[in-house]
């Protein structure tokens, strides 16, 4: 539950990755299989999963003011926090996907999860606006729904952004608003699905090419650093965002070392 509210709390921060978040705190590959193979043993499976959910909205209801304003007041010392956190965990992927010295494939498969990242931030926003009406929209939101949960599954991958991508995010802070019970229906029973669907694939690639998985989720993580990343800091703002960078990096590798 407490790593549930962490990646809840995290998940404030603009630009931050859930999935980031829970391979920092040690959870990322249990909550894959969780869900995966729910229906295997579902009263355990629910058990862990419920326990995440529950810290996760915790989180979210619990410290959104606080951390907002954290966030909008000490925008640049916050995000160093977090860049650290990211980067202190790179070591335990790296362990994970049993690097023990750099070669040509330890390099091209972090670079190759990294240019597809990039790569998403090319399409053109609004590229893919619904102008469907009917039985027809909700389809489609279905469908959609399904995509964007690869961004709540996938390291290094922004939920927003994906929405942005998708021509969805005003439409659907509206709905919310609005409480659009048939959109925000339709877009996550579609969201729902494709948890499952990539939570299965993506335990599958673990485990027939764990090495090269995490290798390319490294790609992935690394690349969610460039969405939050405000620049050098200067100032008062310089000491504290380095002591916060070295301070966290230092914090989860140590953890993650145990």
């Amino acid at each position: 539950m407490i790593n549930g509210l962490i990646i809840g709390v995290s998940m404030l921060i603009p630009g931050v990755s859930g999935g980031t978040v829970a391979l920092i705190c040690g959870i990322y590959y249990k909550l894959i299989a969780a869900v995966d193979t729910f229906f295997e043993n579902p009263k355990e499976n629910f058990k862990f999963l419920i326990s995440v959910a529950i810290g996760g909205v915790i989180g979210i209801l619990a410290f959104s003011k606080l951390i907002l304003f954290v966030y909008d007041t000490y925008k640049t010392p916050m995000v160093y926090l977090f860049m650290g956190a990211v980067l202190g965990s790179i070591p335990l992927l790296c362990r994970s996907a049993g690097v023990k010295k750099l070669n040509l494939k330890t390099v091209l498969y972090p670079i190759l999860g990294l240019a597809f990242v990039l790569l998403l931030e090319c399409i053109p926003k609004d590229l893919f606006v619904i102008n469907a009406d009917g039985l027809v929209e909700y389809l489609v939101l279905f469908l959609i729904g399904i995509v964007l949960a690869t961004a709540l599954v996938l390291p290094g991958i922004s939920f927003s952004y994906m929405l942005l991508i998708l021509g969805l995010y005003e439409q659907t802070l509206m709905a919310i608003k609005t409480v659009n019970i048939i959109f925000l229906f339709s877009m996550g029973m579609g969201v729902l699905v494709g948890i499952f669907l990539t939570a299965k694939v993506i335990r599958i690639i673990l485990r027939k090419y764990p090495k090269q998985t995490y290798l390319v989720i490294i790609g992935f993580v690394i690349a969610s650093l460039k969405d939050v990343f405000p620049g050098l800091p200067n100032g008062n703002e310089l000491f504290i965002s380095t002591l916060l960078l070295f301070g966290s990096f230092y914090t989860i590798y140590k953890i993650s070392n145990k």
